[in-house]
């Protein structure tokens, strides 16, 4: 496994990837409902293209700026027992690993 960091969020689009389990990752979403595989589908948005559509919108939160903006990938999550039929959820590449092919 090499870690989804080393690859810029475009470059790991269809990628097979696994969602980290170790004690760091133990409140992240992904572990407290037991995501543990699953593949990249697109890249997220990043807060900049976030603010600006819903600038259009109306106005932005007034804290806006205070959240980190860490590029974040969509991935489409095999089945687990909160989600049986799998989930798409958007995750930090921090919290992932890229899966060579031999591994599962």
């Amino acid at each position: 496994m090499t870690p989804a960091e080393e690859f810029a969020p475009e470059q790991l689009i269809g990628k097979r990837v696994a969602f980290c389990e170790d004690a760091d990752h133990e409140a992240c979403w992904h572990r407290r409902v037991g995501l543990r595989r699953g593949v990249v589908v697109r890249a997220a948005q990043s807060l900049g293209q976030k603010a600006e559509l819903v600038a259009a919108e109306g106005e932005l939160p007034e804290d806006w700026e205070d959240y980190e903006d860490v590029p974040r990938v969509w991935v489409k999550a095999d089945p687990c027992d909160a989600f049986p039929r799998g989930c798409e959820v958007a995750v930090e590449r921090a919290c992932l690993s890229v899966l060579a092919p031999n591994e599962e």
